[in-house]
């Protein structure tokens, strides 16, 4: 009798140890007006770490990305090809603001976009076209005029809330990254500090890239 309750308790314990080693975790549903950690996105936990009506949920923050990707941007996501991702985090440990990232991801579109969850500023966005097209840098295309610039920025730059009388296009700056894309920084009149920037693509006139104080 007594070496078998020396034998269950081995087992009892291997079993809680082989247990602790593992650690299974279970997916839960999201809640809504919840912001979670890195880890806890990573892990399907639901320990809430801040709770206000005023931050981005979940179904805001993916509906305030598709405005700008689909709507102003006029990137279609229908498609059922397209593959949609979700994640929340924090730039680091001392960061006022969660993040939300929305991206998208098919054979022939990668697109995605950053949200500040306090005051829904776009931290950056980029698109990504026909990504088994490589561009041709044998015969670099012409820079892009500032009428031609604003024609293309416009209505995304209106979007965005930039009042562009206190903005201007910094043409003594303006080239072409890697990419060929033709990068146009506009620059805060009053302080210099205060930049944006949009890439965009020469050859088929859509925005690529927007980055907030680059």
């Amino acid at each position: 009798m007594k070496y078998k309750i020396i034998i269950i308790t081995v087992l009892l314990i291997s079993s809680i140890a082989l247990l602790s080693m593992f650690n299974v975790q279970y997916p839960h549903t999201y809640k809504e007006n919840v912001l979670y950690s890195q880890n806890d996105i990573s892990g399907y936990n639901e320990k809430e770490t801040e709770k206000s009506s005023n931050l981005v949920n979940r179904n805001e923050a993916i509906k305030i990305a598709k405005y700008y990707i689909e709507d102003i941007l006029g990137n279609d996501l229908s498609s059922d090809e397209n593959k949609m991702y979700v994640n929340l985090y924090k730039n680091d440990s001392s960061a006022e603001s969660y993040y939300w990232n929305i991206s998208w991801s098919s054979p022939n579109l990668a697109c995605g976009i950053e949200i500040n969850t306090i005051n829904r500023q776009i931290n950056n966005i980029y698109v990504n076209r026909y990504l088994n097209n490589k561009y041709n840098n044998t015969t670099p295309p012409i820079l892009l005029s500032k009428d031609e610039v604003f024609d293309i920025v416009g209505d995304f730059i209106e979007a965005l809330g930039f009042n562009m009388n206190m903005y201007r296009l910094d043409m003594s700056n303006m080239n072409f990254n890697i990419d060929g894309y033709q990068i146009c920084t506009f620059i805060n009149k009053n302080n210099p500090k205060d930049k944006f920037e949009i890439d965009i693509s020469i050859t088929e006139k859509f925005i690529t890239n927007y980055v907030r104080n680059p």
